[in-house]
């Protein structure tokens, strides 16, 4: 039997010795769970983003989720979805914004008014049936477009140069004083599959 490694801190113990213990002291289903809860634990801690030599969750995807935003700032993230109701789009407002706050045990939380108006809001630009283009209040030359595809299902893009891409993920290197009432940004990143090609690729603009 090929041994399976798997490291907690600084030690590592082989799942093929540790196995044949815990199917001697548990029922098989029990076993197959335990097993999976390592694997996909193992699995989650290493979907990380780094940054600044700041190690960055990665937010569990959900079916409405668009793309999420990071600061140097600290590790709490932003989440930008759509905004259904019963199934249905919210055109007047169509994409909905939390915070995940993971330096609290990852509360979730709403935005705050101020939040919206000076920082992590979204300016809707315009709307032509199912396609929306708009902003956010702290990066306002870049152009966004909400999209529903072939596939029916909505996307962010983006072309920050010539490589237009389905956004993933914004990154923001705030400068010393950065978010107050306003933004005080060094630089964005940006982070998603390119059309064309399918590839990851990412982007850093200066403001």
């Amino acid at each position: 039997m090929k041994a399976l490694f798997l490291f907690f801190g600084n030690g590592a113990f082989s799942l093929s010795l540790f196995v044949p213990y815990i199917q001697t002291q548990y029922k098989p289903k029990l076993v197959i769970f335990f097993l999976l809860s390592i694997l996909s634990t193992d699995q989650l801690l290493s979907q990380n983003n780094k940054e600044d030599g700041i190690e960055f969750p990665v937010p569990v995807y959900n079916a409405n989720q668009l793309f999420y935003l990071q600061r140097n700032e600290n590790i709490n993230t932003l989440v930008y979805e759509l905004n259904e109701q019963n199934g249905s789009l919210n055109t007047k407002d169509p994409i909905h914004a939390f915070w995940i706050l993971y330096a609290k045990k990852s509360q979730r939380q709403e935005l705050t008014e101020i939040e919206k108006k000076f920082a992590y809001g979204i300016k809707i630009i315009s709307t032509d049936k199912e396609q929306y283009t708009f902003s956010l209040i702290s990066c306002p030359k870049i152009g966004l477009q909400l999209v529903k595809d072939a596939d029916k299902k909505y996307h962010v893009y983006v072309t920050p140069y010539k490589q237009q891409m389905i956004l993933q993920r914004i990154y923001i290197k705030v400068k010393e004083g950065g978010f107050k009432l306003e933004p005080n940004v060094e630089y964005i990143e940006l982070k998603g599959t390119e059309v064309i090609t399918g590839k990851e690729i990412t982007e850093r603009i200066k403001p």
